[in-house]
């Protein structure tokens, strides 16, 4: 059973349970905010589990949490479906969590803050990340751009704090990494692209 049925069955239990008819629009909706809690819950397990395997739990969550941070403003892409987007995102994040656990931190006290603009330029380049699939108004556009700026400025201050402290700074800096990669265009959409369809 694939995410998506899961969560039309789930629907139609609800509006049993609840007493009440929803119109086909309705339901689509109930239905695909389902499947958006699921997918969500399935891609942390993954990356729980890949974690736990790689014993980098604080570091894969930490590198999670920062790039997080920024993909609920600045988008980036999917995975074709969101089963595949949870096992490539238990990868990916594993693979993070060993580099905040094994990469050395960059020398110096400059080296991270510069890599930090640099990446925090990409981003705001980029972001929000438009795909065929998810077309975003002009005006929510700008909206999106400048929250995006605003956690990248709280990054920005945190890492000033934190600098000297490895664990957070290659945390923050992975975590940023692989957000301005997934918001630029040298991912494409094809193999790896956002849907908000079906899974298969």
């Amino acid at each position: 059973m694939t995410l998506h049925e899961l969560a039309a069955r789930l629907t139609v239990r609800l509006c049993v349970a609840g007493n009440f008819q929803a119109d086909k629009k309705r339901e689509n909706r109930i239905t695909f905010a389902l499947e958006g809690v699921l997918s969500t819950g399935y891609s942390f397990l993954v990356i729980l589990l890949v974690s736990l395997l790689l014993g980098t739990v604080k570091e894969t969550i930490a590198v999670v949490l920062f790039a997080g941070s920024v993909r609920v403003f600045a988008g980036g892409v999917h995975a074709a479906t969101p089963t595949r987007c949870a096992l490539f995102g238990g990868i990916i994040g594993g693979l993070l969590g060993l580099g905040a656990k094994y990469l050395p931190r960059p020398t110096g006290y400059f080296a991270p803050i510069i890599i930090f603009l640099f990446l925090a330029a990409v981003i705001l380049v980029f972001a929000p990340r438009e795909t065929a699939n998810k077309k975003i108004p002009p005006e929510q556009k700008r909206v999106l751009k400048m929250r995006t700026a605003l956690v990248l400025l709280v990054f920005f201050f945190v890492l000033l704090y934190f600098v000297n402290n490895p664990f957070l700074t290659k945390a923050l800096l992975l975590g940023m990494g692989w957000q301005a990669l997934t918001v630029s265009p040298v991912l494409k959409e094809k193999g790896i692209n956002q849907n908000e369809g079906r899974d298969k």
